[in-house]
């Protein structure tokens, strides 16, 4: 079999969900998308860090990504779908219909990079390259700047539900409420280097339960 026959099958391999994640592999990989570096995993799981280490490298070869930023992508179509056979081609179109936005920020200044198509609909503005306090400047006094700060600076998960929030859409300041998740990224050393959101709007649910049956 040639190269690029292989290279071929491969990818059809992954298509078909040929590969599988171990147990261990999960575990690993959950705490990766917590943020937890490789010396406090391997010291949760009673494993050397150097095992660690190789796991993370099976993760990122399984996956075929380049880096741990680039798992929360794989590791948001797993908790999805349960499946990590999905081909990445599919990603965008997969969460196009979802309603989950997506949002990754790199830096304490919090600049965005990359957010999926939900979320460049939701908020009607364009934000690639801009910081969160650019991007919304309505959200001053809120909290939520300072709950991006913490979260990097902390490496905690942030995991908020039903939070309100007056901001523009596209149509003036309105009420809105939201379910997300604000999680730390890091680099392969272990330092924190970004921020990525998992968001849901809630608001229909919310006013349908408040209003008087």
């Amino acid at each position: 079999m040639s190269g690029r026959e292989s290279e071929r099958r491969s990818g059809q391999d992954r298509r078909e969900g040929s590969f599988q994640l171990t147990a261990r592999e999960r575990q690993v990989l959950e705490l990766v998308l917590a943020g937890e570096p490789n010396k406090e995993i391997a010291i949760r799981l009673g494993l050397a860090e150097q095992s660690i280490k190789q796991y993370v490298s099976d993760l990122l070869r399984k996956f075929d990504v380049p880096n741990r930023a680039a798992l929360a992508e794989a590791g948001a179509r797993l908790t999805l779908v349960g499946d990590v056979s999905i081909d990445r081609s599919w990603f965008p179109q997969l969460f196009r219909g979802a309603g989950l936005v997506i949002a990754i920020t790199r830096g304490p200044e919090h600049r965005y990079v990359t957010v999926n198509h939900a979320f460049a609909k939701a908020v009607h503005r364009e934000v690639i390259g801009k910081t969160m306090r650019e991007a919304f400047p309505e959200l001053e006094g809120t909290g939520n700047f300072d709950i991006a700060d913490r979260v990097y600076a902390t490496g905690e998960t942030f995991v908020a539900h039903e939070v309100a929030a007056m901001w523009d859409r596209g149509a003036g300041n309105e009420l809105t409420y939201t379910d997300g998740i604000l999680q730390a990224l890091r680099g392969d050393d272990g330092e924190i280097e970004g921020l990525v959101f998992f968001g849901i709007n809630v608001t229909d649910q919310v006013r349908a339960r408040k209003v008087p049956v």
